[in-house]
């Protein structure tokens, strides 16, 4: 608990730090504290954004956002992150049997974890790879080119 603690009070000071650097209001600056964040705990939680969005002036919706755009960035303690692209390139090379495969293996929908907050599935509109498409990112890797087959393969090895 004194670690906890210790992480937090550690945590504010940087936050304050990048604050006094960028000036209230700065999205770049919010960007910094994310990342400081991430790599401080190994993840963003809903309680960190809060306390970013209120040190910078911005508003909760605004981190959320920018946290949208920086897929590495976990909102909790998990062993995985999947993020499937839900884009309509990838729609049209077979993405949704994709999805669809994902989404049986875990038992959830997107933006939901697994029971044993071991895996959270998201979706993100595009990656912007369209050409090797059907997309899904693990843990910030890329799988391209995904099928059902790969997909199931994937998941067999996670789920272990």
């Amino acid at each position: 608990m004194c670690k906890e603690k210790n992480e937090e009070l550690i945590f504010k000071d940087k936050l304050e730090d990048v604050v006094n650097g960028f000036g209230e209001g700065s999205q770049e600056g919010a960007k910094i504290a994310i990342k400081n964040c991430q790599e401080d705990f190994g993840f963003v939680s809903v309680s960190h954004q809060r306390q970013i969005a209120e040190a910078f002036g911005l508003g909760e919706k605004i981190i959320s956002t920018i946290i949208k755009f920086m897929p590495s960035v976990k909102e909790s303690k998990i062993g995985y992150e999947i993020v499937c692209c839900s884009g309509p390139r990838c729609a049209k090379n077979g993405s949704m049997e994709v999805l669809k495969t994902v989404k049986n293996a875990l038992a959830i929908d997107f933006n939901e974890t697994t029971e044993d907050g071991k895996i959270r599935l998201r979706s993100q509109n595009c990656f912007k790879k369209c050409k090797y498409g059907p997309n899904i990112m693990i843990n910030g890797k890329f799988y391209h080119h995904m099928d059902k087959e790969k997909t199931q393969k994937i998941m067999e090895e996670i789920i272990k």
